[in-house]
């Protein structure tokens, strides 16, 4: 899939507004369990443009990354550089999507890590060694975490769920922080986001919202048409709040 043509920061959509772009991504099917990942299918149907709100001062562009990431992380870390490499100058802020099966609410990630991924195998049979993390990610802490005010992104982003009409899809939605991303493909697929970021820009902890504007949300694991439109609205709601939080430390 060819990325849109790049831009620098200060592109403007109708009025001179600036027009913020979020590179979206999901995971593929999951076991015999799950051959439908909701990740995925949240994440590919996500409408392309936000305009610009009551509250807004900018209009939010989604791109929906055009195929899932396989639940393997030789795949993920073979794929998310060179994704992350071919959309610099044209994303300013990028959201994974993945399923947490047996959970019911949503989960903000703030934390991904680079050790210990050895009790789950992937969909191939295989699991990172400790070896190959020192190997890989020698050069990044054992924990990262976004450079976006993660507790004010999800404060922000709870609110508006907490104030959705009664009637919407997310009214009534449980959305939650986590601090641990589950050592798996999902935590291995934020850290493998943070790492690129983390080097590109020489900033591994802190620095500027810029630095790693990425963030992980967890979904539930049904995948029928009502979840699916709950999770559509709830992304959306969390989109906006990491744009927020994005231009507000700007």
């Amino acid at each position: 899939m060819a990325p849109p043509p790049r831009r620098d920061s200060n592109t403007t959509f109708d009025g001179g507004q600036r027009l913020i772009t979020v590179l979206v991504t999901g995971f593929g099917p999951f076991q015999d369990r799950f051959p439908i990942n909701p990740s995925y299918e949240i994440a590919r149907s996500l409408p392309k443009l936000l305009p610009q709100s009551t509250t807004d001062c900018e209009a939010v562009r989604i791109i929906s990354y055009g195929s899932p990431i396989r639940v393997c992380y030789e795949d993920a870390r073979k794929m998310i550089p060179p994704m992350l490499e071919s959309y610099h100058g044209t994303v300013d802020l990028v959201l994974h999507i993945g399923m947490a099966s047996g959970r019911q609410h949503y989960a903000a990630e703030r934390y991904a890590h680079r050790d210990n991924y050895g009790s789950h195998k992937d969909i191939d049979g295989h699991v990172p060694t400790p070896e190959q993390a020192v190997e890989w990610f020698g050069d990044c802490p054992v924990m990262m975490t976004t450079s976006l005010d993660f507790d004010r992104t999800v404060k922000n982003w709870q609110s508006s769920i907490l104030h959705t009409p009664a009637g919407s899809p997310a009214h009534g939605a449980d959305c939650r922080t986590s601090q641990d991303a589950g050592h798996y493909l999902c935590d291995y697929t934020y850290f493998n986001s943070l790492a690129w970021y983390g080097r590109r820009n020489k900033k591994y902890e802190d620095g500027e919202s810029t630095d790693r504007p990425v963030m992980f949300l967890h979904v539930p694991a049904e995948s029928d048409e009502m979840m699916l439109e709950k999770g559509r609205a709830v992304t959306v709601a969390l989109i906006r709040a990491m744009v927020d939080g994005y231009v507000g430390a700007g």
